[in-house]
Order: structure tokens, then sequence, then C-alpha cells
């Protein structure tokens, strides 16, 4: 049982290594990315020389309001946490949420997700991964 306040453990934690963060980073995926549809997600996907894979989220304001796209990128960065381990190492991804995320509930949002890491482990074979640390 864990205490509250405490940390969680080392590998659900969501580092600024693991993040695109500049619009430059966006831009390169988003133009010569490949894309990998599911449902309420787009996802783009490029090779980069980490021995880790970083996501970034892109949530059009003609999605929803303001809580409601911070809503999915909650949810998007939570599945992200919970599930990186099945991503393929060395990869780079933009997901780019529909306006049909809009209404879709946490299991749909979990099955595009699922969706897509299929078609990244499809796409990118690698061997197994690691750490940032």
């Amino acid at each position: 049982m864990k205490a509250e306040g405490q940390a969680p453990p080392r590998d659900e934690r969501f580092p600024k290594a693991l993040r695109l963060l500049t619009r430059r980073e966006f831009l390169e995926v988003q133009e010569k990315g490949q894309k990998l549809p599911s449902d309420c997600l787009l996802g783009l996907a490029r090779p980069n020389a980490r021995p880790f894979s970083r996501v970034g989220l892109t949530v059009s304001s003609k999605v929803g309001n303001a809580v409601e796209r911070a809503r999915l990128r909650r949810l998007l960065r939570e599945l992200f946490r919970k599930r990186r381990g099945q991503w393929p190492s060395g990869v780079d991804v933009v997901l780019v949420v529909r306006q049909s995320a809009k209404d879709a509930s946490f299991s749909d949002l979990s099955r595009a997700f699922d969706g897509i890491t299929r078609k990244l482990q499809r796409l990118f074979p690698s061997g197994p991964r690691e750490s940032t640390r």
C-alpha cells in the first residue's frame, strides 16, 4: 500500500526527456513522420537517435473548450505513462486528437492508443527497451 504523497515508481514517471517539447521537434515529426490512424487519434511517428521513445500531444481548439482539451491531454499522458514499455525504443510520436475524441470514453481512447501501439510495434520492430535513467 502506498502512503499518501509518496512518489510513483521510477518507471511510471513522465520526465521531460520523454516529451517532445519544442515546435521544431513537433514539426519534424509531423512533416517527415508516418501516419498511424486509429479511431479518434492520429499518430505521426518518426525514428529518433535516442534509446527511448518520446511523445508529443496535439489537441486543437476545434476538439472542445480548454477543460475538454486538458482532460484529453491528461488521459493520453496517463496512457503513455502506463504503457510506454510496449512502445518500441527510438521513436518520436505526435498524437493528434481528432474531434471524435471529445465524446469518447476512456476505454475508447485506450483502444485507439493500443491501436497506435500495435502499428508502432509493426513499423519499428526493436529489441528490449532501455530506461531514460
